[in-house]
């Protein structure tokens, strides 16, 4: 399990009001202070199903030097049963300006099976540029200055900036660029809409939900293709319940586990 694939496909949030050309930020009506929100996630290796760790999600209201931010948080840790096999401890930061949206510093630090990677960013919006610092099991620190457009985030920002924008317009097939800075590079992405079905959970809880496809980038995890699959509640906190990913070596799956301190009612909720 690779808590970077995970938040990946925690990206696929997106509706139509978002272009490269529009407003980054609006208004957060999604998510608050104490919120947390975990996942199980499941590894198919070859005809067995594994329940290999959990991804966290948290979110708090802090001072990051002497400014007002969002720390968001996310972890991503293999069960004990999992560790013989392949060991994760993934930790993510990211301190952002609650009034834009805008990143002020971005860590990211993990260990998956004996390879290690500490990267930090730092982003300069007067600029247009980012400064990456990165750091990959014993090599020297690598230092990149990246040019970033108008609507640049980290993997963190990403995730809780897309919730909050406005699903109630969005039309089937709509295409919805995003651009994301991992580690040392830039990377668009597009997310396709499905319009909106019901999904019933691990737990056999159902939920309302609207369906989006994803076209990632090539490379070491996916083919290039719209090999994700994700579906979020369609309500105001517009959470991930479900996400299906294929990738090189396999399938991932991620069901919600648990949640806590949501700011909206969980009006998505199929009651019996």
């Amino acid at each position: 399990m690779n808590s970077k694939i995970i938040l990946l496909l925690f990206l696929l949030c997106v509706s139509e009001t978002f272009s490269t050309k529009a407003q980054c930020f609006n208004k957060n009506n999604a998510f608050g202070e104490g919120e947390t929100i975990s996942y199980e996630i499941s590894y198919n290796w070859g005809p067995i199903w594994v329940n290999a760790g959990k991804v966290t999600f948290l979110v708090s209201r802090e001072k990051f030097m002497g400014k007002d931010s969002w720390h968001l948080k996310s972890t991503g840790v293999t069960y004990s049963s999992y560790d013989l096999f392949f060991k994760v401890r993934d930790y993510y930061d990211s301190w952002i300006n609650p009034e834009t949206f805008s990143t002020y510093e971005f860590r990211r630090y993990i260990y998956e099976g004996g390879y290690t990677l500490i990267n930090t960013l730092r982003f300069d919006y007067l600029n247009s540029k980012a400064y990456s610092s990165t750091k990959r099991n014993k090599d020297q620190v690598r230092e990149d200055t990246l040019k970033m457009d108008l609507c640049p985030f980290d993997m963190l920002s990403a995730v809780y900036y897309t919730r909050t924008l406005d699903f109630s317009s969005l039309k089937s097939e709509t295409k919805i660029p995003i651009s994301v800075i991992i580690d040392d590079n830039v990377y668009p992405i597009y997310i396709r809409s499905l319009g909106k079905e019901i999904v019933t959970n691990q737990d056999g809880t159902k939920y309302r939900c609207i369906k989006f496809s994803a076209k990632m980038v090539e490379g070491t995890i996916f083919r290039g293709d719209e090999d994700v699959l994700v579906w979020v509640t369609d309500d105001e906190n517009k959470i991930p319940v479900y996400i299906e990913a294929k990738i090189l070596i396999g399938t991932v799956k991620a069901y919600l586990k648990d949640f806590k301190g949501l700011r909206n009612p969980v009006n998505s909720l199929i009651k019996n």
